[in-house]
């Protein structure tokens, strides 16, 4: 490969056509960086697993086990409910990477699904990331699983009178989410206009929903510039966006670059490198070994892309 760029011109990397062995490469990355991170995140041994009495997990249980019966019950049941959110969406998010994998191999070649994918996963890894979030405490923990809660369960009513449902039968969900956050002693929060914009735990809060846009500044690695706006201009069927795909095939169809499989493989990467930290952080488990093995090989990845992508 030669890496020597003739001065004074100007290269920009990855926009020529989708090949096949480009897509082969990508769909093998992302399917190696899914096995690291199960390698990372499986318990093979649940006895050395609960040994780790330092981790934040078991230091917010015993936190909850110091309140009084009924509270401590109630708010265990909401700790609970905010590990299997966690590990839900940790869940769908790899599972769009895989998507993801078998999207790429496609014929013809995606243009702008792999961006739409990518996006998911992102998503799922920031909610996970927003709940296990290692620099919170424990109430600020339980303040966003219940404004997330809440803001579902009005989601499921919405639902629910759409279809037809009578109020109360459609508001039953609802009903029961601001039944159990009363149990836990959630205090409301509201505007000045009284609207309920969130919940407080003690001197903790948190808004009843998570600002996807903040959260992925916040959450995705440093490596990976402005994420969300590159997905969500081709999720959300922007002109400006998808219009470039049939400039690109001179009005005939539409044509897909490989900077769009890049993008998306590179935000996928960034995603699956995020909830490994974030879940390793979370219950005190080693996963630097892990999380130096996907750096070495993205970066590895990347150089051997750019190769087949120019044909050097």
């Amino acid at each position: 490969m030669n890496d020597v760029i003739p001065e004074g011109e100007a290269v920009r990397l990855f926009t020529v056509p989708i090949t096949p062995e480009l897509a082969t490469a990508a769909a093998a990355i992302l399917k190696r960086f899914r096995e690291l991170a199960d390698e990372c995140l499986r318990v093979v041994d649940p006895e050395a697993f609960a040994q780790i009495t330092d981790s934040l997990f078991r230091k917010e249980n015993a936190e909850l086990n110091q309140l009084s019966e009924p509270l401590r019950g109630e708010r265990h049941n909401l700790h609970a409910l905010l590990l299997e959110t966690a590990e839900l969406t940790k869940d769908n998010a790899l599972d769009h990477v895989r998507a993801l994998e078998h999207d790429l191999l496609m014929q013809p070649p995606p243009v702008w699904s792999p961006l739409t994918l990518s996006r998911v996963a992102m998503e799922g890894v920031v909610f996970s990331e927003y709940l296990l979030d290692p620099a919170i405490p424990l109430n600020r923990r339980l303040a966003r699983v219940a404004g997330m809660w809440r803001t579902d369960a009005v989601y499921a009513q919405k639902q629910g009178e759409a279809h037809g449902h009578e109020p109360a039968e459609a508001g039953q969900m609802l009903a029961y989410v601001e039944n159990a956050l009363r149990r836990c002693q959630a205090v409301e929060r509201h505007n000045a206009k009284g609207k309920l914009g969130g919940y407080s735990f003690g001197s903790e809060s948190a808004p009843l929903d998570i600002n996807i846009t903040e959260r992925v500044a916040k959450a995705m690695p440093v490596w990976l510039p402005a994420p969300y706006r590159l997905t969500s201009g081709a999720a959300h069927n922007r002109p400006w966006m998808i219009g470039k795909a049939k400039d690109l095939a001179g009005g005939e169809g539409l044509v897909g670059e490989a900077a769009t499989v890049m993008a998306a493989v590179m935000i996928s990467m960034g995603a699956v490198e995020t909830v490994v930290r974030v879940f390793g952080e979370y219950f005190a488990v080693d996963v630097s070994e892990g999380l130096r093995t996907m750096e070495e090989e993205r970066k590895a990845f990347l150089y051997e892309a750019i190769g087949i992508a120019h044909g050097q």
